[in-house]
C-alpha cells in the first residue's frame, strides 16, 4: 500500500479510467438515495475492478452516494458504474421512501426516549 503526506498527492486514478471515459447512464432511476442491492446467483465475468467493488458493497442494500464515498469517487462516476450493473442485470435499484413518517408518531417516541 503507498504511502504519502499532505505534501504529496496520493495515488490517483482519473474518473475516465473508471468509466472508460463515458458519462452517460441509461437508467433513469438511479437517485442518490436509491437503494442497491447485488443480485444472488448471478455470474460475474468480464466487470473492472472497480465494477466487483461496487457489487461487494451491495450485498446489503447501500445507497448510490454511500458508493461514491467508498470508492472516493464522483457521484457520477459511480452512477456510470452502477448503471452498467443493473444494465447486466448484477444490481437491484429499489427507490428510496418518499412518504413522510407521521409527526405524531415521531414526537411521542421522542418523548418515550427521552423518559428512558
Amino acid at each position: 500500500m503507498a504511502e504519502w503526506n499532505d505534501d504529496e498527492p496520493g495515488p490517483l486514478v482519473r474518473p475516465y479510467v473508471h468509466t472508460g471515459g463515458r458519462t452517460d447512464v441509461t437508467s433513469d432511476e438511479l437517485d442518490v438515495s436509491a437503494l442497491l442491492h447485488a443480485v444472488p446467483d448471478t455470474t460475474v465475468d468480464d466487470v473492472s475492478l472497480s465494477a466487483t467493488t461496487v457489487r461487494e458493497l451491495c450485498s446489503k442494500p447501500v445507497s448510490l452516494a454511500e458508493i461514491a464515498a467508498e470508492l472516493e469517487s464522483p457521484i457520477s462516476v459511480a452512477r456510470v458504474l452502477v448503471g452498467d450493473l443493473v444494465d447486466r442485470g448484477l444490481l437491484r435499484v429499489t427507490a428510496p421512501r418518499t412518504d413522510r413518517p407521521d409527526v405524531s408518531f415521531m414526537e411521542r417516541l421522542r418523548n418515550d426516549v427521552r423518559n428512558l
